[in-house]
């Protein structure tokens, strides 16, 4: 984790880190983060999960190994309306590479997971040149064992561990719509692009069709996500200082790149 440092910035007053024998501490409030077998611990300390049966599921050690296979198509057919494979998993992917290229390195991959998008970022830029960030532990032990060598850190989206300018890509993809605070979640994803850096983001739009929207509500609050209008994303994204670039919307999902103004 040592080539990590020159990126990585405490998350709670953004002061550089320095490594130690146990992982990295501050040096400017003092404050450790250790080394949790293999990767950075700069999350908050509380690990239980909270915020619906949703955020349940990818920090239960039983459902993990089953989400990428089970769980997450389902929940695009019923909170996308993907029911006709309007989205694909390889549509998916050939819009990260796409809009993606090695001038938007280093790359953080917001949210990651069990690793699904990280390993398409990984196989399309390079092993060295992606980093993932997830709050759970069994997602963490899940990518680093199907991603071999792969960086990974623990924190949350809320309070990014990078420094300030030091990303040249964020790439957030299924989880905008889970995470809390997403207005304030794309703050931080724009305070940590350096200039001309690349936000690309795969999420869910609110449908207008009353009956479809009935059963989308009904997956946000047994879930505990949410969906959204294009108006507020973009407006959002412009407060963060994010330029939108590319908008599309295949069934009830979104797939957007935005770029960070000067």
């Amino acid at each position: 984790m040592s080539d990590l440092i020159d990126i990585l910035a405490c998350p709670d007053c953004l002061g550089t880190l320095a490594a130690t024998a146990d992982g990295v501490e501050c040096t400017s409030c003092g404050h450790p983060y250790p080394d949790a077998g293999g990767y950075l611990d700069l999350g908050p300390a509380a690990r239980g999960p909270n915020g619906g049966l949703g955020m349940f599921m990818l920090q239960d050690p039983l459902h993990v190994p089953r989400y990428e296979r089970h769980t997450r198509i389902s929940f695009l057919q019923i909170m996308g309306d993907n029911w006709e494979n309007a989205l694909t998993p390889e549509a998916e992917d050939d819009y990260l590479r796409a809009h993606l290229s090695l001038a938007d390195v280093p790359l953080l991959d917001l949210a990651c997971g069990a690793g699904r998008w990280t390993r398409t970022l990984v196989d399309h830029l390079g092993l060295d040149r992606v980093v993932g960030l997830d709050l759970s532990v069994p997602m963490i032990e899940t990518i680093r064992a199907g991603v071999p060598g792969v960086r990974v850190v623990r924190g949350t989206a809320l309070r990014l561990p990078f420094a300030t300018g030091s990303l040249g890509g964020v790439n957030c993809s299924n989880a905008l719509q889970l995470l809390p605070e997403p207005r304030n979640v794309l703050r931080e994803v724009g305070r940590c692009l350096r200039p001309g850096g690349v936000f690309t983001a795969f999420t869910y739009r609110r449908s207008d069709r009353p009956t479809y929207r009935h059963f989308q509500r009904q997956q946000e609050e047994t879930f505990g996500v949410r969906s959204f209008t294009t108006t507020e994303l973009v407006s959002w994204l412009t407060a963060a200082g994010l330029d939108l670039v590319d908008l599309r919307s295949p069934a009830g999902m979104l797939l957007l790149t935005a770029r960070r103004t000067a």
